[in-house]
């Protein structure tokens, strides 16, 4: 019988692959418990955050950044690129996902309290995802140059007058001789893009070489963890494609400055509530709680003494306010915020 292992045969031998791209690297030990969906949902962003980039490339060679063709250009997409037309559908839904499930995954994070040392790092990491996140959404929402994006980046532009030399480049004259809306669009396609893949890459290495916060003395090779993370991420495209091809992304008359007509794009809508009750020092306050209460976690929930117990409480309680002013801003009326005097 003739040798299938020689050299020139078309037969590789056994483990070829796995020698030649380092698959062996993927055995290394992880507790058993960390194969539950509430250990995968930080993967499961990753997912949502591809979907994001191979969209959001497509829809670069369409887009046209100047403020008096951004409307048109998307207006021609969906009027004349239809496979285009429902890559943004998957974009913009993209977007709510990564946002639903980087925040699930942080809730996740602070209820199994898996930011004590010495995890203290990758919980202040995610943290600042989320904060980019944030930021890709609404520069993302800004660039269709519609009623709801003119009056979002009025907004930045009175919250950046708020915070003063920190907002600097949120004021339309920051560069005369570049437009804001070009500015955001610079922002949205390579600033924070590259600080997101930064952002992932440390926190995807202090991961490797810090464990998973998941209890338990049973191991498993990581290895396991992706037959079931793989089942999960075909679910998440195939949702997402699903609420792409029911309910497609809204573009609105192109903007008229001036007007309040419109609410936020969901994920701020809490943002707005707080507006709606506090008036324009809301916009600012509200982010600013909840991004310092986050960043303080690590600190004040060390142990198990009454300083963590407060910390677990009042973290639930801001989830629960953050669903309500979500809801109550949903079903308010609409309000003008920009009259209000500071």
């Amino acid at each position: 019988m003739a040798d299938t292992t020689t050299a020139g045969s078309s037969v590789r031998p056994p483990g070829w692959a796995r020698e030649r791209l380092a698959l062996g690297a993927l055995e290394y030990p992880i507790p058993a418990r960390a194969n539950r969906l509430d250990f995968m949902l930080g993967a499961l962003t990753l997912v949502a955050l591809t979907l994001l980039a191979v969209t959001g490339i497509v829809l670069t060679q369409y887009y046209n950044p100047a403020p008096v063709a951004a409307h048109e250009s998307l207006r021609y997409v969906i009027t004349a690129q239809p496979l285009v037309t429902f890559l943004r559908d998957v974009h913009v839904w993209s977007a709510s996902t990564a946002l639903v499930l980087v925040f699930t995954h942080l809730a996740a994070v602070f209820w199994r309290r898996g930011f004590r040392r010495p995890r203290e790092a990758l919980w202040w990491s995610g943290v600042l995802l989320l904060a980019l996140l944030f930021s890709l959404a609404f520069t993302g929402t800004v660039l269709r140059a519609d009623q709801e994006a003119i009056e979002a980046l009025a907004h930045a532009v009175v919250g950046a007058q708020v915070v003063g030399a920190l907002g600097a480049p949120f004021q339309p004259g920051f560069t005369p001789s570049s437009p804001i809306l070009a500015r955001m669009y610079a922002l949205h396609v390579s600033v924070l893009p590259i600080a997101l893949v930064a952002l992932l890459s440390l926190h995807l290495w202090l991961i490797r070489h810090l464990g998973v916060s998941a209890e338990g003395a049973a191991r498993a090779a990581f290895r396991s963890h992706l037959r079931p993370l793989g089942g999960f991420a075909m679910l998440v495209v195939a949702l997402v494609t699903a609420v792409a091809l029911a309910s497609p992304a809204t573009l609105l008359a192109p903007g008229v400055e001036g007007f309040e007509v419109t609410k936020p794009f969901w994920p701020f809508l809490w943002i707005y509530a707080a507006e709606n009750l506090f008036g324009l020092p809301g916009m600012v306050v509200a982010p600013a709680l909840l991004f310092g209460f986050l960043a303080v976690v690590p600190v004040t929930d060390r142990g198990d003494g009454r300083l963590g117990v407060v910390t677990r409480v009042a973290g639930v309680a801001l989830l629960v306010l953050m669903i309500a002013a979500i809801v109550y801003a949903a079903v308010a009326p609409a309000q003008s915020h920009l009259d209000m005097p500071m």
